[in-house]
């Protein structure tokens, strides 16, 4: 009896020990993982939860084009409405890290206004949109993305055209064909021009700028434009005119953009 008493209690110390190693070693685990999180979240803390204070401007990004209304076609067959939806989200997306308010007249591939008259409602809404952003905000600008063509292939560069009318869509674009000329066009540096009949620069009540990326008739440069490297290139450059324009209207003495 003695005997088979002193089995019972020799497993029973055993299950003990492994219960109690058991216990010792999900404590220990659970102190590990409460001492990661604690570090991983102090060290994550500063960018993962960053907030982006805004500096009072407003972009209205507009890609040109969309839906059926193609634009220029490369000649690879590049669609110039694509090229302008992507490289408004990426203007938007870095502009909106510095602080700016940002909408685009359109986010997918689509026309705009009513189907009769397709072209001129388009336009029109697209102005409209522009619009009732400028009266919310008066410190606003206009920023259309299109792409160019020629019939010479070997024409290329990205360009600014502005409304003969408006000086600050002038400056605009004097700063952001500055930007381009020094990282996108290299020795094929171009000039800004000046135009009195586009239509979206005539009628959306605030200073803009239409900026043809580049040109779909030149094999070489309908390739780069289709590189996100290149792309992320554009956008930069257009960011950087944009925040110099608005740094020197701020050295202004109150005036609003017109």
């Amino acid at each position: 009896m003695s005997v088979e008493f002193k089995r019972h209690e020799r497993k029973l110390e055993c299950i003990m020990g492994m219960v109690l190693l058991l216990f010792v070693t999900i404590i220990a685990l659970s102190m590990g993982n409460l001492f990661s999180q604690k570090k991983m979240g102090k060290e994550a803390k500063p960018t993962d939860r960053k907030t982006i204070k805004k500096n009072g401007f407003c972009v209205v990004i507009d890609p040109g084009h969309g839906g059926d209304d193609p634009g220029k076609v490369g000649t690879d067959g590049t669609l110039e409405k694509d090229l302008n939806l992507q490289i408004g989200k990426r203007l938007k997306s870095r502009l909106e890290e510095r602080g700016y308010e940002v909408y685009l007249t359109r986010t997918e591939d689509v026309h705009l206004g009513s189907v009769k008259f397709r072209k001129i409602t388009d336009l029109n809404e697209r102005c409209e949109i522009i619009r009732n952003c400028c009266e919310k905000n008066k410190k606003s600008i206009m920023i259309s993305i299109h792409q160019n063509s020629f019939p010479k292939e070997n024409v290329k560069g990205a360009q600014c055209f502005y409304y003969h009318l408006s000086e600050d869509g002038k400056k605009i674009a004097e700063y952001v064909q500055k930007r381009l000329n020094e990282h996108v066009n290299g020795d094929g540096e171009k000039q800004m021009k000046r135009n009195d009949n586009y239509y979206i620069l005539m009628n959306s009540d605030c200073p803009g700028v239409i900026i043809e990326c580049g040109f779909l008739s030149n094999p070489l440069e309908e390739k780069q434009l289709r590189e996100e490297e290149h792309q992320n290139l554009l956008a930069e450059s257009i960011v950087q005119g944009i925040d110099e324009f608005f740094r020197k209207r701020s050295d202004l003495t109150g005036d609003e953009p017109k």
